[in-house]
């Protein structure tokens, strides 16, 4: 399953990437958040390599309609997280693949395209990054951290932008990062915590289980470890008591 899923993100992210050269025409979802030819037509590639090679998974994808959604393995795609970057030119998006085992993820891929990485995972034996094993920051006080947070809008609908800037006023350093982005500095070693303020389960499959892998940790505001909830902290494991603490003031 980590041959085909690394086979399917690259290819994913290749179609992607072609149309990111030549940026497609720009829809948008009753949400107002944009898609393009590229999410569909990259989703579509990834579908048909892995039901080809296990047609009795599930496969739930953000661009198109779900599959076999009672199977013990689910696959968890979104072809390009980061749109709205990836729509302006901007090199900040990548495609994020899961494996779940009954509900758990088990396999998790990151691959950034327009910057040659990828990194890599497999249960219990650790993140890599093009094939070199990375790990999280071990910076363990707030005052000394580098965060990074989705859309202030998001904290805002959620009534906690004010804990969020108190977050950002102790930390040493702080800075917007648009999907999975910030992902990549926390898998770094960069940044000690990404705090997302809304996602759905194609957001968070893939980057819980990297993050974990790479010796960090992920819950949702709440201290759970759930893909299904709306936020979702990436950390060190190490500041991750302090964020939680703060956002539940």
């Amino acid at each position: 399953m980590l041959d085909i899923a690394i086979k399917a993100a690259k290819e994913g992210g290749q179609i992607a990437l072609s149309y990111f050269k030549h940026i497609p025409k720009v829809t948008y979802k009753p949400d107002s958040s944009p898609v393009t030819k590229a999410d569909i037509e990259a989703e579509k590639a990834i579908r048909q390599i892995v039901l080809d090679k296990f047609p009795d998974h599930g496969f739930i994808g953000e661009e198109l309609e779900n599959t076999n959604p009672k199977a013990k393995y689910q696959w968890v795609v979104d072809p390009i997280d980061g749109t709205k970057s990836f729509v302006r030119g901007i090199k900040d998006w990548g495609t994020l693949l899961a494996v779940l085992e009954d509900g758990k993820p088990i396999i998790g891929i990151y691959n950034s395209p327009a910057t040659n990485e990828i990194f890599t995972c497999q249960r219990e034996k650790g993140t890599f990054l093009n094939g070199k094993k990375t790990h999280v920051s071990k910076v363990r006080d707030l005052q000394k951290s580098f965060i990074v947070h989705s859309s202030i809008n998001h904290f805002i609908a959620s009534n906690n932008v004010n804990n969020v800037v108190t977050i950002a006023k102790m930390s040493q350093g702080k800075r917007g990062a648009s999907d999975c982005n910030g992902l990549n500095m926390v898998l770094k070693g960069q940044a000690d915590v990404n705090i997302s303020g809304h996602g759905s389960i194609w957001d968070y499959a893939a980057p819980a289980i990297l993050v974990e892998e790479a010796g960090g940790k992920f819950t949702d505001f709440n201290g759970r470890f759930s893909l299904a909830s709306d936020t979702g902290i990436f950390s060190n494991g190490l500041v991750h008591k302090q964020v939680l603490n703060i956002l539940n003031k």
